[in-house]
């Protein structure tokens, strides 16, 4: 009673559970319906969770997730694939390890958007709304399914904003050394922590350089010992560059603006909503973000052109969308009780 009474009691604990609850089912189901060999960001996944390290240059260094569900395949894999779907094309242990890896990191990213919503000062229903924004796009859904590391980079971001917003000190430097192994894009987030957090500059300056020299002797020890060309991957980064001009008439387009606009589906209602009913509000919500949220989306943006798929890097902009989502539901509950005491009078 008294482990139950503790659970009921922890208010974020509870969140961890409700998104875990809302993302498993359809994560599983994607998972179950896919051939996971027609991904090639998952063949690289898969195979660094083999331990085999000769894989893309762009991906091979982000071993953090790979090796967390080879570690749960190693111990439970027998057992899991006592499960296996008789119809499963892949190898199923492996696949559902990285699933539970990612599935408890993407209900922990849900439960930082939960957290990030409530530090601008609205209710809990809001603040679950303005999760469930996120808890219900596609990209959650294959995020947790498939053998991917977004989920990771997804944490850390939500990390940045949420420490930078609580002017949370732990939080950011988690942020700080994990952020360069989740995802190389980690370096357009960076320069948010050290020119708007409440850090003293100098002591950040020297978690950086930390942090830049920990993933700098990771990334060669991974290429001298690995078969890959030394300084490999730095080219490989570098290589993206043309894309910035390329994929602009790209990001223009109408069938871009439109799988963007998918990813938060209706719930972008909200605040268009509220923008109708009182269009004076809608300027307060917008007012009410901070400003160098605006650096962010710039960065967001960046790394669409760089990546070239558009609508899936727009989804690490969703920190920021779950809130407009949840400043907007809880203006939208203030209108309706005001209109309710008036309609009772």
């Amino acid at each position: 009673m008294r482990v139950l009474r503790n659970i009921v009691s922890n208010e974020y604990l509870l969140v961890f559970l409700f998104c875990l609850a809302v993302i498993t089912g359809p994560a599983i189901a994607i998972l179950f319906e896919h051939n996971l060999l027609h991904f090639p960001d998952c063949q690289t996944y898969m195979g660094l969770a083999h331990f085999d390290l000769a894989q893309s240059a762009v991906r091979r260094y982000r071993v953090i997730i790979p090796f967390a569900a080879a570690a749960i395949n190693a111990l439970f894999g027998p057992l899991i694939a006592k499960f296996s779907p008789s119809y499963f094309a892949n190898d199923y242990s492996l696949a559902f390890s990285f699933f539970l890896v990612n599935t408890l990191l993407t209900a922990f990213y849900g439960v930082l958007i939960y957290r990030y919503c409530k530090a601008f000062g609205v209710s809990r229903a809001s603040a679950v709304i303005g999760t469930l924004a996120m808890l219900t796009c596609r990209y959650t859904i294959y995020m947790a399914a498939y053998p991917l590391v977004d989920s990771l980079f997804c944490v850390v971001i939500a990390m940045t904003l949420c420490g930078l917003k609580e002017k949370n000190t732990t939080m950011l430097l988690w942020a700080v050394f994990l952020g360069p192994f989740s995802k190389e894009s980690f370096i357009f987030i960076a320069p948010l922590i050290f020119f708007f957090s409440h850090i003293d500059k100098k002591k950040l300056l020297l978690y950086f350089l930390a942090s830049g020299v920990l993933v700098f002797a990771y990334r060669y020890i991974y290429d001298v010992y690995a078969p890959v060309s030394v300084m490999g991957g730095l080219k490989a980064d570098m290589s993206h560059v043309p894309n910035l001009v390329r994929n602009l008439p790209k990001l223009l387009s109408l069938s871009t603006f439109f799988k963007i606009l998918m990813n938060t589906g209706f719930w972008i209602a909200a605040p268009l909503l509220v923008f109708f009913i009182s269009p004076t509000q809608g300027k307060f919500i917008l007012r009410s973000l901070d400003r160098y949220l605006i650096w962010f989306m710039l960065s967001v943006v960046l790394q669409m052109l760089l990546s070239g798929s558009m609508e899936r890097m727009f989804y690490l902009a969703m920190p920021v969308l779950c809130v407009i989502v949840a400043l907007s539901a809880d203006e939208l509950g203030r209108l309706f009780h005001k209109s309710e005491e008036k309609r009772i009078s």
